[in-house]
């Protein structure tokens, strides 16, 4: 029980103080492109809360220096105005920039694309904190050269131009298509781009639609097929398994399949994603069917905005008119509190073990002692701030999951012996550094008074035992920030 409290304690102070761009914890999401605002109207009705966008280089500037981010700036002000969250996919060349070799090809001069790359996170950095670079690199349709021109020639440079222009950006990816056809197999793509630039994704992403269904989905993502590795096993070899995971595109379209055939799917994956907790997010390919002929129609709704079933069980299922069956919900994820909320992603606490021993320790803490019932209301008080912070900001998310892990990694079988010893310099180091950003961007934030009473102790926490500080006591010093 003595570890299980300062497991507690080390997740309670990684997560407290931070505020800034609204950014939804919840996994629910959808395929927009530049949708017509009817559409998006449409997204906000039905409670999903993220919209994934396309940035086209192409089109945005068909000419060299002549830029029209018109219907993008519609789309990206609709969703900050109605609170969607948005996550931008950034690609395709035009042919200025490659001798005309066509929009799936690289530019010819890296600096081109890296400068309109930094534009365009300058213009939209203070409502857009999730960038995808490049849709499905794998398929001739989309870029023509091989995993190796992609990782030099687009990403690496892609990457460095939006932490260059926005340091607290997240980089999704790599939007790969679950394709095994020769030179298009996913795992050698995601195996050479995850062990060449891994390191640089704060979330892993993927494309995967299967027509047998949500279940053999799941069986491609976590167990693979026959000769063919699991898209878990490749990420986890590469070392990022502790990553969020995202996929980014899967559906059903209703030429091939009915329409309550489709709206069956979209539950089944509700259903499948709740109960694991995996993937993290789920972006449904499409809002709206493209009226051009020939496009297979995905939508959600039919192309004159009249709705699909798919539509209405998308939406009921949010507003929690569609429980699972076979896992009674036993009460929503507690909203104030960012750490269960970026645990559960939106998933009811029955779904979650994490979720469950989070609030089996919170309980406990609350009878342990009236300083540990102290701290706890705290957290909960300024949690708000901190899951605005957190969402919106790639270095504090980083920076908090990494602390809370080796926090947790440092007492999983300790004895009490080690609650003797202080903290850990490359734990401290961390904390630190996360302080350092809260000082510097967020200290005009609600939470500034916990920033400064942070700043003032934390070099006394560094050389504390580690058992004292489950009777750090905070009230007093949050009530008056100038006690000593």
């Amino acid at each position: 029980m003595k570890k299980s409290r300062f497991v507690a304690i080390f997740v309670l102070l990684a997560a407290l103080p931070l505020a800034a761009v609204s950014i939804s914890p919840l996994p629910y999401g959808i395929n927009v492109h530049l949708a017509q605002d009817n559409a998006l109207t449409k997204v906000k009705e039905a409670g999903i809360a993220w919209v994934r966008i396309d940035i086209d280089w192409s089109i945005i500037e068909a000419s060299k220096g002549s830029c029209n981010y018109a219907d993008v700036d519609r789309v990206v002000n609709y969703a900050a105005a109605n609170a969607l969250s948005v996550y931008a996919s950034i690609g395709s060349t035009p042919g200025w920039a490659n001798d005309k070799m066509g929009k799936t090809f690289p530019a010819s001069d890296m600096a081109d694309w890296k400068d309109f790359v930094t534009r365009t996170i300058n213009r939209y950095k203070s409502k857009v904190k999730y960038w995808g670079i490049w849709n499905e690199p794998n398929l001739k349709l989309f870029f023509a050269l091989g995993k190796d021109k992609f990782v030099q020639q687009v990403l690496i440079p892609g990457i460095q131009a939006i932490r260059s222009a926005d340091p607290s950006a997240f980089i999704v990816g790599p939007e790969l298509s679950h394709k095994t056809e020769t030179g298009s197999e996913w795992y050698f793509w995601m195996k050479y781009i995850l062990d060449n630039a891994g390191s640089q994704l704060d979330i892993i992403s993927h494309h995967i639609y299967e027509d047998l269904g949500v279940y053999f989905i799941y069986d491609l993502l976590e167990e693979g097929d026959g000769f063919i590795p699991s898209v878990r096993s490749i990420i986890e070899e590469s070392g990022q398994g502790g990553k969020p995971f995202w996929i980014t595109e899967t559906g059903w379209h209703t030429n091939k399949y009915s329409e309550t055939m489709q709206a069956n799917r979209y539950l089944d994956m509700l259903y499948a994603s709740a109960r694991k907790n995996y993937p993290h997010k789920v972006f449904f390919y499409e809002i709206i069917d493209d009226f051009h002929p020939g496009v297979e129609p995905f939508g959600i709704l039919h192309s004159n905005m009249e709705i699909k079933p798919a539509y209405n069980t998308y939406k009921d299922y949010i507003a929690g008119l569609l429980p699972d069956p076979g896992n009674p919900d036993d009460g929503k994820v507690n909203k104030k509190c960012y750490a269960e909320q970026a645990a559960g992603n939106g998933a009811p606490t029955s779904h979650n073990p994490a979720l469950r021993a989070m609030f089996r320790i919170r309980d406990f803490l609350r009878g342990y002692s009236a300083s540990a019932s102290d701290t706890v209301d705290i957290y909960y008080q300024w949690n708000q701030e901190f899951q605005a912070i957190a969402l919106a900001d790639s270095r504090v998310f980083n920076l908090g999951r990494e602390i809370m892990k080796q926090a947790t990694a440092l007492l999983e079988g300790n004895t009490w012996d080690a609650m003797e010893q202080p903290l850990p310099m490359p734990l401290y180091n961390n904390a630190r550094a996360l302080l350092a950003i809260l000082k510097s961007d967020y200290a005009e934030s609600p939470l500034a008074p916990i920033i400064q009473l942070a700043d003032r102790h934390l070099s006394a926490s560094g050389m504390a035992p580690l058992h004292d500080l489950l009777e750090f006591y905070l009230k007093a010093d949050i009530r008056d920030p100038e006690a000593p």
